[in-house]
């Protein structure tokens, strides 16, 4: 089949990627020079816009996709739209930004900048909570059509109880049986509208779901890091709203439940209210053992039920007499259990604490290892070094391949020995306690998580040489790093103690610290 894709009208040596309203389809290059010539800076160029491609577009000349930083501007065509202005959420060039968007400041984004390329962790992140949230409306559907069926059933055993109700009373409580049926299918309906409300939001939050996952697929499959950045700002609020929806549903759209019991000493009374309109009889059973869920019972069995009634509404005042006396002494119970409750509240918050430690030790990723701090004098200018020791072991269930083993490792980490030195190798030692330093990669090999190690000959660099070229550069922006990737795990410098045993060996041990947990 012949190819429908339109050259460009200028060079006739490429396919046309933008329409220009002067000249026509032109291809990548004259875009260029329509961008940078002065001679066509009146010209007006409408590139393709980066859409999915569709069945109806088989006929367009080419569709070319691309990522939100090779868009152009909506007010001057010849720039591209590579900053986002947070304030007024718009895409804007240069020209924009110095002519209506400087008093923005720091609230417009330079996108080159921040998406130049797509953040793994970030796409990992959106999709485990899109799987989370997935999971949670399936887990959501299965209950509420378990639940349809149990108290369909249940509604089906209420009626056929209030069925036989009437026969044992034959018609003489009809509507009786007839209200309580209208009211049981009421309920039961209710039950259906609220299944119904159910699954008609899961459908909805599925759909949501499968469309954010079908964006993100797209804008990593085709190196849109810009529109994945777009799509990342507002992502975590679409997650919190489905997931306020959902508990929104589980607590107030609640199946009813029905219930219905035979109260047999009433049934008696009332059979006994009932003989003056009801031929006696002396031997009247309604089941074929003769059992005591008889319609009408030995006129004897009646009267002893009566009797049983006066005798205690006759008692009652003793048992009033006896409730006050039990009243004070609950009250002066209550008074010591509302101390005990004070103190089991304190040990709960103690536990709740030491759970808080527990299930994150669940989770522990680093492999047992040590850390030693070892420090040069003997240098030009003294340096610390770290050594992370780790030996062989077996992958948890936490690591890519559980039962199989680990290769051990070591890995070196240089500092100046000066107080900045200090605070990093203290903050360094604080996190591979935590336990999230590192852990197993895929290879079976223990790999940093989220924290380098500088591993150069630091005194060459440090501040006392006084050098200013690339080497000490290197260095210095080394600490500005290592700074941000500890405070993004929680450890910062003041949180440290600077001072406290630097050279002594700290030995971490995932399952030694469970243990230890789980036995205090």
């Amino acid at each position: 089949m012949a190819s429908k894709q339109i050259q460009c009208e200028i060079c006739f040596k490429e396919y046309a990627v933008g329409y220009c309203k002067t000249c026509g389809h032109i291809g990548d290059a004259c875009v260029d020079i329509h961008n940078t010539g002065k001679v066509f800076q009146t010209h007006s160029v409408i590139m393709h816009e980066a859409v999915n491609v569709h069945e109806d577009d088989r006929e367009n000349p080419k569709v070319i996709i691309r990522d939100v930083s090779e868009e152009r501007c909506k007010q001057h065509a010849t720039e591209r739209a590579i900053f986002l202005c947070t304030r007024h959420d718009t895409m804007i060039c240069g020209r924009c930004l110095h002519s209506e968007h400087l008093s923005c400041g720091k609230e417009v984004v330079d996108l080159l900048r921040e998406v130049g390329s797509i953040d793994c962790e970030k796409v990992n992140t959106m999709k485990s909570l899109l799987m989370e949230v997935k999971n949670e409306i399936l887990l959501l559907k299965d209950d509420a059509e378990n639940s349809k069926e149990n108290f369909k059933t249940n509604a089906d055993n209420c009626a056929q109880e209030c069925m036989e109700l009437g026969i044992k009373i034959k018609q003489r409580v009809d509507e009786l049986t007839n209200v309580l049926i209208d009211e049981i299918t009421k309920k039961h309906n209710e039950n259906e509208s609220t299944y119904s409300r159910i699954t008609r939001t899961y459908n909805e939050k599925i759909t949501w779901c499968e469309n954010e996952e079908r964006k993100i697929d797209q804008f990593v499959h085709n190196n849109m890091a810009g529109y994945l950045y777009l799509l990342s700002r507002k992502f975590d609020k679409g997650v919190s709203d489905v997931r306020s929806n959902l508990r929104e549903i589980k607590h107030k759209h609640t199946f009813k439940r029905f219930e219905f019991k035979e109260n047999r000493v009433i049934l008696k009374c009332v059979f006994e209210d009932l003989e003056d309109v009801c031929e006696h009889q002396d031997e009247v059973t309604g089941s074929d053992d003769g059992s005591v869920n008889d319609v009408f019972e030995p006129t004897t069995e009646i009267q002893k039920t009566r009797r049983e009634l006066t005798a205690l509404s006759h008692n009652a005042k003793e048992y009033l007499d006896k409730s006050i006396k039990e009243r004070l002494t609950v009250e002066a119970e209550l008074k010591r259990t509302k101390a005990d409750l004070n103190r089991v509240e304190k040990e709960r918050a103690i536990v709740q604490t030491k759970w808080t430690t527990i299930k994150e030790l669940f989770n522990w990723t680093q492999p047992s290892g040590t850390v030693q701090v070892n420090r040069d004098y003997e240098v030009v200018h003294p340096i610390m070094k770290l050594i992370f020791t780790f030996p062989e072991g077996i992958q948890t269930s936490h690591h890519p391949s559980p039962g199989k083993s680990y290769k051990g490792g070591t890995f070196k980490g240089y500092l100046a020995n000066n107080s900045e030195g200090l605070a990093v190798c203290m903050a360094l030692k604080a996190e591979f306690s935590t336990g999230r330093m590192f852990t197993v990669g895929k290879n079976g090999k223990i790999v940093p998580n989220g924290v380098s190690l500088y591993d150069h000959a630091v005194y060459e660099y440090s501040e006392l040489v006084g050098l200013t070229g690339s080497k000490r550069a290197s260095y210095v922006a080394y600490i500005q790093k290592v700074k941000a990737e500890l405070a993004d795990k929680g450890i910062t410098e003041a949180g440290t103690d600077q001072m406290k045993h630097l050279e002594e060996t700290v030995t971490v041990d995932g399952l030694a610290l469970l243990q230890a947990a789980l036995s205090s």
